[in-house]
């Protein structure tokens, strides 16, 4: 029965729904921070100390508004894709050790199991898919084209993605993340060290499949208005911004499991699950920071250039990295004991 109970508080509380919300409006927040520091701008400054209120209040205050929807609308696809778009992010970050173990675990094992990162890349994938549907749904013209290019756009950069995903499940000889960030604790060796090419790639490839500049053709103010989001007003634009938001805390932890350690690190005192917490945000925060520098210093790409990066650079580097990590592997690390 506690057990029972432990996994519920985990699941809705922390390190689940709630604690995931936070950290992704928190994250949001600081992501405006830089964005304003880096523009000569304040930022936000009134909701709360320093405006870190201020992404609650523009949630809270998209949730109140009036919610239209458009006549010529696929209603029933309109009204839901970005509601299950949240929920599969939210359930794929359960997957994700933030304490130690994952969300869904009460055993004191790590949780998770064998394969469960393809798994949660999948999740991705299919939360792409929605939000594809949610703006072609929306039967705006605008909303079409942003949408198309979603839909473009994640299924190219999906390979390379998983591609350079597996390097380090293939040191660590395994595709369970919590077994890949342990084996970096045991090691005391992140893999940014082993494979720094790698961990370039995931960053550059991470802020494609985000659609974060330079690859955010999808939302190109200038040429669509408000892009696959020009329809959506209410509950359903609040949803959307935080399925975003949520995808980038997703896409920065990803990056924090299979590079950087994971939650790992050290325990000066007390309870060890309240120091890999600290260690875990803390990288995220990082990884947000590298992310936000990218999307502020480098001009957007046009969508021919998005294009034909994907397949004539990031996929062809993805391939000769995997291969490299293999060699490395066999003829380098191993015989090394690593």
């Amino acid at each position: 029965m506690i057990d029972y109970f432990l996994l519920i508080f985990r699941i809705l509380v922390f390190p689940g729904f709630t604690f995931l919300v936070l950290l992704t409006l928190f994250c949001d927040w600081m992501e405006r921070k830089i964005e304003a520091r880096l523009q000569n701008r304040v930022g936000p400054m009134v909701a709360g100390p320093g405006g870190i209120l201020q992404p609650l209040a523009d949630l809270i205050k998209l949730l109140t508004k009036e919610d239209i929807t458009p006549r010529a609308a696929k209603k029933t696809i309109f009204t839901f894709a970005p509601l299950a778009a949240f929920t599969i992010m939210i359930f794929a970050l359960c997957f994700i050790p933030i304490d130690g173990a994952s969300v869904l675990t009460v055993n004191g094992t790590i949780g998770g199991f064998n394969g469960d990162l393809i798994i949660i890349l999948a999740f991705a994938t299919v939360a792409n898919f929605l939000l594809f549907l949610a703006g072609w749904a929306s039967c705006n013209p605008y909303g079409t084209i942003g949408s198309a290019r979603v839909l473009t756009q994640f299924l190219g950069y999906d390979i390379p993605l998983f591609l350079i995903a597996l390097t380090p499940a293939f040191i660590a000889g395994s595709l369970q993340i919590a077994n890949i960030a342990l084996f970096q604790s045991i090691h005391v060796l992140p893999f940014i060290l082993l494979a720094p090419w790698a961990f370039v790639l995931f960053i550059i490839t991470m802020q494609a499949e985000l659609e974060k500049d330079p690859f955010d053709v999808p939302h190109s103010e200038s040429e669509l208005v408000g892009g696959l989001e020009t329809e959506f007003t209410g509950a359903k634009l609040a949803f959307l911004h935080l399925t975003r938001d949520v995808q980038i805390v997703f896409g920065s932890a990803l990056v924090v499991e299979l590079f950087l350690g994971g939650p790992y690190g050290p325990v000066f005192f007390g309870a060890s699950w309240f120091w890999y917490t600290l260690w875990f945000v803390l990288k995220l925060l990082v990884v947000v920071t590298i992310s936000e520098y990218i999307t502020v210093v480098f001009a957007r790409f046009r969508i021919d250039q998005v294009l034909s990066g994907n397949w004539r650079i990031l996929l062809p580097a993805a391939l000769l990295s995997l291969m490299l990590t293999v060699a490395l592997v066999n003829w380098v690390y191993h015989p090394l004991g690593v």
